[in-house]
């Protein structure tokens, strides 16, 4: 008489391999959303500094997420010592344009072209940093956030900062933060 079916082995050998296939798939799938994601981004970027360069107030302004975040960034040691309301740092789409010159100053327009790879941050998906939790909500689940900050000299010779994070809304990648040493809002 034949057997019927898989032995007890075969069934431990076959439900091994079936485990280890399908680990791989969510690692590769994992992989595949990441190089995605950073695909996705880089594009963006390409376009966002080009728009920056030729100045298209238009096109720059369809590249944001709004409400806008534009408060300094926040750390915990920040939380413990103060307390911070990310809602006095937003600026509503009917409220940019008042904004839009100190965002984009003229140092902003001569550096974002040239932003290096150096500019450049991926924030940890697992970060516990409030500020890029408090953007993340605003973000497809489980996207990527990307970063870019410039420090540079003032013509008065003091150095500052500024930067954008990136967020993925509805599957687009936008600017979701702005930020400077100090509020943007009054």
């Amino acid at each position: 008489m034949g057997c019927k079916g898989n032995t007890p082995v075969q069934n431990q050998i076959t439900d091994s391999a079936a485990n280890i296939q399908q680990a791989d798939k969510i690692v590769k799938t994992s992989i595949s959303a990441k190089n995605n994601d950073e695909q996705q981004f880089r594009e963006f970027l390409k376009k966002f500094k080009a728009a920056v360069k030729k100045g298209d107030k238009t096109q720059l302004k369809t590249m944001f997420y709004f409400p806008l975040q534009t408060l300094p960034q926040w750390t915990a040691e920040d939380l413990k010592a103060t307390t911070i309301n990310p809602a006095e740092g937003l600026v509503s789409v009917a409220e940019y344009p008042k904004y839009e010159g100190t965002i984009f100053s003229k140092d902003a327009l001569r550096l974002i072209p040239q932003s290096r790879e150096e500019d450049l941050s991926e924030i940890d998906k697992a970060i516990t940093e409030n500020y890029y939790n408090t953007l993340k909500k605003a973000t497809d689940k489980g996207s990527t956030l990307y970063e870019l900050q410039q420090q540079y000299e003032q013509k008065n010779g003091k150095e500052t900062s500024y930067g954008f994070v990136f967020g993925k809304i509805k599957g687009q990648y936008k600017v979701i933060s702005y930020f400077c040493p100090w509020p943007l809002k009054d």
